[in-house]
């Protein structure tokens, strides 16, 4: 089982750069933690009572919970709850933060937004 930064960290990354490959949506960044949010989902049978924790830790070990950011294949890939992993998983969140805020910052403003200062200053 991973740690619950690490799969904070790749679901905010993949939902970062789902984001940025589709077309303006806003509220991106409040996504993004949402992305984050939804990734650790399937360890919330750790703070249910038992009587609801027994079956939100079976859906915990099936495949379906890899519908919440690769859970499953993380948590197997990373058996030892290694700080390293984690580590390294936010150095991508990080990169890809990075990248998305680079390209956010150099795409021109659209010519419509600037057109109507213009045409109300002519008037």
């Amino acid at each position: 089982m991973s740690l619950a930064i690490a799969h904070f960290a790749v679901g905010a990354a993949c939902t970062g750069v789902a984001l940025t490959l589709l077309p303006r949506i806003p509220f991106q960044r409040t996504l993004v933690v949402l992305g984050g949010i939804w990734a650790v989902i399937p360890d919330a049978w750790r703070f249910l009572p038992a009587s609801a924790g027994g079956y939100a830790h079976d859906f915990h070990a099936t495949a379906w919970a890899n519908l919440f950011w690769f859970h499953n294949v993380l948590d197997r890939a990373d058996v030892g709850d290694s700080h390293a992993t984690g580590v390294v998983l936010l150095g991508g969140l990080l990169c890809v933060t990075a990248a998305a805020e680079y390209r956010d910052y150099r795409t021109p403003e659209p010519v419509r937004e600037a057109l109507p200062e213009a045409v109300s200053e002519d008037h």
